[in-house]
């Protein structure tokens, strides 16, 4: 048995008038949202940002070493407990044709990646990513590690932890 529903004209205007509110809540907060991102870039004036097509042309510049490019974040636990194996790694190989790129997606920005850094006492250049990243170098998750030889090919992919004992077996496999 079928129910009709009986709206009156009452009832119509009613409900255009909660969708009309509705609506622009929803643009205030995208507004606010928008705004945010940008206080947060002006915060981030000694903190260089790197767009997807800017990471590439960085990557093409480093053929002729082995690279390594790691997208965190200072609120990713595993991506925290990478780090120190990343530090070590760019000290004992940098000499040796090894370059490391960490590129935070913190929304933040330098404002907390700055601190981070320093707290944590990374050794290598970072940059901010934007989510262009995400995309364009198909990030799923955080940490996610790209390896390229020296041609400049992707060879490897980490998306989660990996141990800096695993990093550096494949480092050197490339750095021959």
């Amino acid at each position: 048995m079928r129910k009709h529903i009986k709206l009156d004209l009452k009832e119509i205007k009613m409900q255009k008038k909660y969708l009309r509110i509705c609506a622009a809540m929803f643009i205030f907060a995208f507004g606010i949202c928008v705004c945010a991102q940008d206080l947060s870039a002006k915060n981030n004036d000694a903190m260089p940002k790197l767009t997807a097509s800017e990471l590439a042309k960085l990557i093409a510049q480093n053929k002729g070493k082995a690279l390594v490019v790691d997208f965190w974040a200072t609120w990713c636990p595993p991506c925290k407990e990478e780090i120190p194996g990343f530090i070590n790694l760019y000290r004992k190989y940098k000499d040796k044709g090894l370059e490391i790129i960490g590129i935070s997606l913190d929304m933040e920005g330098g404002s907390v990646v700055k601190p981070f850094a320093k707290r944590m006492g990374i050794n290598y250049p970072l940059f901010l990513g934007g989510y262009d990243m995400n995309t364009e170098y198909k990030v799923s998750g955080l940490p996610t590690t790209l390896i390229y030889d020296k041609s400049g090919k992707l060879k490897i992919r980490h998306v989660g932890f990996a141990s800096e004992k695993e990093f550096e077996e494949e480092i050197l496999k490339l750095l021959k």
